[in-house]
Formats: C-alpha cells, sequence, structure tokens
C-alpha cells in the first residue's frame, strides 16, 4: 500500500477544517453556495469564511484573511476571480494549508496568453509544497468525510466502493444524482478541472492504495504526463477494475476539449490500443459509464461468458444472440438432457427453447418462467441467466383487461413471485442472475407505469438482482465485466 499518497491527500478528503475564500452574503455566488453546500451535507469539521470586508455570513464570524483564523486549515476553496488567486495561494503558503481547491475559471481552458500564464504560476506555486486541485473545477465529494461536489448537498452520504474522477465537474454532478436510484455509492468523487497539480495520474495512485476504493472509474480529456499513466495502470493491471471514459478522440471532440479544460485529446488509435494492453476497461458515453459500474457492483465477482437469454416477444432469439456474440459472449444451445426436460413443460409450437428461450407470449407467468431458470441453472454449459419481463404488458394490460384502471399498478405485479423464483434458483445454482425490464412506452397518460418501473427496480436491486432497461444495455455492461476477469488472466 502506498502510505505517503494517503497520508498526502488525508487533508483532502478528510480536512478538520475548511476556509471558503471568497465566502459571500450574495446566495447566486459560489462562496455562498458552498458554505450551504457543507453545512446541508453535514460536514462536521471547522468551517471559515474568508472576505476582506468581514461580517457574518450563515452564522459564521468572517474572517478578513487567512491569518486571522484562530485554528490550522487544513483545505482552502477558492472562490475570488482568477487574478487574484496567486496571492491568496501564497497566504495559504505562509498559513500552512495544505490543501486547496480551486473553484474559478479564466485559466488555460481560455486559449489565451493570460490565462496560461497565470496558471502556470498555480503550478509553481504548488511545487513549493501545496496540493491543488483545479482550477476550473467542481472539487470533491467524500461522503465519509462530508464534503461535497457543488452543487451537491443532497448526494448520499452512505460511503460505497467507487472512486470516480473527472475533468468535467458537470459530470460529477449528473453521475451523484443518477447514483442514488441505482444504489452505487462512492468512496470518493474529485472533480479536478484544468489539473494543474493534482491530475488523473495522482488520483489513480489514491484510489489504488486506497482499501475503501475497489472499483474506479473516471472522465478523461487529455492527460499530461502519458507514459506515466501507462505506468501506473499497468503496474496495477487486474488489481481493481478501471473504467475510463476517455473523451476528446475525434477532430471535433479535441476542439471542444481545449475551450473546457485546456487540455489535449489525442489520437484516438493511440489511446485505445494503449488502455486496452494496461486491461483498462473503455466506454463511449455516461449511460455506458453507469451501466458499467453498476454492473460490477453486482456481477464482477462470478459471471461467466455463456449466457442463457429468456423471455418473450421482442424478437428476443435475434438481439440476444446479436447483442451478446458482438462482444465476446456466446449463447449456446441447452444440453439435450436439459432441452428434452424443457420440452416436457411446454406445448410444441409458439416458443423456442432451445437458447435463447423465447416464450412467445411477453406476458410471461412467473411459473413459466422459473421452469426455464431452473434449466438453465441445472445445464453445466450456462454461466449467467439473463431474465426479460416486459412491465408494459404485465402491468398495463392486466389492469386493462380486468377493468381496474382506477387500481395502482402494483397490484397487478408479477413480482413478489418472480423474485421469489430468482433468489431460489441463484441460492441452488449459485448462477448471477441479470434483470432486464424494458421501459417502452412514452405515452404521457402512463406516467404511473415510470414510478412502477422504479419501484421494481428498486426491489430487485435490494435483493442483489442487477436492472437494466434493455438487453443490448444489459449485454455490453456484462462484456465489460467478463473482458476485467480475462485481463486479470493475461
Amino acid at each position: 500500500m502506498n502510505r505517503s499518497i494517503l497520508e498526502a491527500f488525508e487533508p483532502i478528503f478528510y480536512p478538520k477544517s475548511v476556509a471558503v475564500i471568497g465566502a459571500s452574503t450574495e446566495l447566486a455566488k459560489f462562496g455562498n453556495i458552498i458554505l450551504s453546500a457543507l453545512m446541508e451535507i453535514g460536514y462536521g469539521g471547522k468551517i471559515y469564511p474568508v472576505n476582506p470586508e468581514g461580517g457574518e455570513i450563515k452564522g459564521f464570524p468572517v474572517y478578513q484573511s487567512l491569518k486571522e483564523i484562530p485554528g490550522e486549515v487544513d483545505l482552502a476553496i477558492l472562490t475570488i476571480p482568477a487574478p487574484l488567486v496567486s496571492g491568496a495561494l501564497e497566504e495559504c503558503l505562509r498559513q500552512g494549508v495544505k490543501g486547496v481547491e480551486i473553484l474559478t475559471s479564466g485559466f488555460k481552458e481560455t486559449g489565451n496568453r493570460e490565462g496560461r500564464r497565470m496558471e502556470e504560476e498555480i503550478s509553481r506555486i504548488a511545487r513549493r509544497g501545496i496540493r491543488i486541485l483545479g482550477p476550473n473545477c467542481f472539487g470533491i465529494y467524500c461522503p465519509e468525510s462530508g464534503l461535497t461536489i457543488l452543487p451537491g448537498q443532497n448526494f448520499s452520504r452512505e460511503t460505497g466502493p467507487v472512486g470516480f474522477l473527472s475533468q468535467s465537474g458537470g459530470l460529477c454532478v449528473d453521475l451523484g444524482q443518477i447514483a442514488k436510484g441505482l444504489g452505487i455509492r462512492f468512496s470518493k468523487m474529485v472533480s479536478y478541472g484544468n489539473g494543474c497539480d493534482v491530475a488523473a495520474c495522482d488520483l489513480l495512485e489514491y484510489f489504488y492504495a486506497d482499501e475503501k476504493t475497489r472499483i474506479i472509474a473516471g472522465y478523461v480529456e487529455g492527460v499530461e504526463d502519458g507514459p506515466r499513466l501507462l505506468r501506473i495502470l499497468k503496474e496495477n493491471k487486474g488489481k481493481k477494475p478501471v473504467i475510463l471514459w476517455k473523451a476528446g478522440l475525434t477532430a471535433t471532440g479535441s476542439r471542444a476539449v481545449m475551450s473546457h479544460t485546456g487540455s489535449m485529446g489525442g489520437s484516438e488509435a493511440v489511446w485505445n490500443a494503449a488502455l486496452q494492453q494496461a486491461g483498462v476497461i473503455q466506454v463511449s458515453s455516461a449511460e455506458e459509464l453507469v451501466d458499467t459500474i453498476y454492473a460490477f457492483l453486482y456481477l464482477a465477482d462470478y459471471v461467466g461468458p455463456r449466457v442463457s437469454v429468456m423471455g418473450g416477444g421482442g424478437a428476443i432469439s435475434v438481439a440476444a444472440s446479436d447483442s451478446l456474440e458482438r462482444l465476446g459472449l456466446s449463447v449456446p444451445l441447452f444440453s439435450q438432457p436439459i432441452l428434452q426436460k424443457l420440452k416436457t413443460s411446454f406445448p410444441p409450437v409458439g416458443n423456442s427453447l432451445r437458447n435463447p428461450v423465447d416464450l412467445g407470449n411477453p406476458m410471461i407467468p412467473p411459473s413459466m418462467l422459473r421452469k426455464v431458470m431452473e434449466a438453465a441453472g441445472e445445464d453445466e454449459g450456462i454461466d449467467t441467466l439473463i431474465v426479460i419481463q416486459i412491465l408494459f404488458y404485465i402491468l398495463f394490460q392486466v389492469r386493462h383487461r380486468l377493468r381496474m384502471d382506477d387500481r395502482p399498478l402494483s397490484q397487478f405485479s408479477f413480482q413478489p413471485e418472480l423474485l421469489k423464483a430468482c433468489e431460489e434458483v441463484r441460492a441452488k445454482y449459485q448462477k448471477p442472475i441479470i434483470m432486464v425490464l424494458p421501459d417502452i412506452t412514452t405515452d404521457a397518460c402512463m406516467i404511473d407505469l415510470e414510478s412502477e418501473w422504479r419501484r421494481e427496480r428498486d426491489v430487485y436491486q435490494t435483493a442483489g438482482f442487477p436492472v437494466f432497461k434493455t438487453l443490448d444495455r444489459a449485454a455490453r455492461a456484462l462484456g465489460h465485466c467478463i473482458a476485467f476477469q480475462r485481463a486479470k488472466l493475461d
């Protein structure tokens, strides 16, 4: 374990005191929003607002400068104009502040000479003995210590196994909100912006050393020290899954990256080859990033590449075979003894039992799905089960046919019986089960279907079954888990 890097980042992730330089009484200013966020999420350390005008903000006395603060400051958050940042950093050095987060923008990302000069000055100050996050960043979310990325005051205070690093603060905010509903919890999340000091390489080293982080994920636009990044990844290959979205690989994307954080995007072919050699799981969208993190939380330890898919309707056989085999997985036929056993339970027409299993009718009773799950569990040629259940038909058509449109959808769900079947099959055969619950209606009159979808998803998640909206998304996430297992063996 790299204890030196853990100790170096202790004041940044677990500060006993925070100074907000540029604190303000104006509600719309960052200096006020940050104070509110720290209070609302429940940060338990000392908070010191700093502003030359003095006074009081939210019940805190405002100090006119750092040197007036009566105690030590572990972390300073700067929300002041760019030309004032270097002077504030010099004062932080003099007062023994150990870490600084610079929210302010207006540096290298502007593309102008003065912005680059000011950022180079920040880098020089950092080398004199202070760790700096930013500039142009939203900073840190650490649920254990109660720090929050702006504006993440409603993020969960529950600590989890995911460490996330990002040059985009907005993506951190989006991910933090999405994660709450999916059961994804973070050890730390860091928006590092332009990365003039602390950047991707430092954070990767920290997350590898941090025992509370089991899954590493990130969004990267550019890396100043590519050889160091690859060395870190290769030295730690297979220890923890690393999921990266490398943006800015096209000509247009590279231009956008320059205006966002001032980083160079790089060649797509070079990046892809280098990251693949280092065992990195590469994703190319926010959706794929979230799905892959989610899959690793539920599936990383015991999935296998031989998959049985079961459901009804929707061209399931073709869709399953195409989606899975494109990702290096397989949909093997059931063994003859298993197939013969299944045939005794189903009519000879109207279904396909060989795997994928298409039972024809999208409204499949759990008792029928249980028989297929039992068969897939018993078959030694199957590693992983994917169960497709189309809630639209079950929840809406049944209610409508019974002329009970005034009743809540939850009264017509097959879920309790199907959940019990999933739990018993998993316990008996020790094979993972992935749920696919398509959300295929866009009718505004059926807004209650979305609420019911989320309720059913939450029940399956709580029982340890990951839920995806489409077979393609489930297959892609599963493929990434298998790829990591294979990389560990290389």
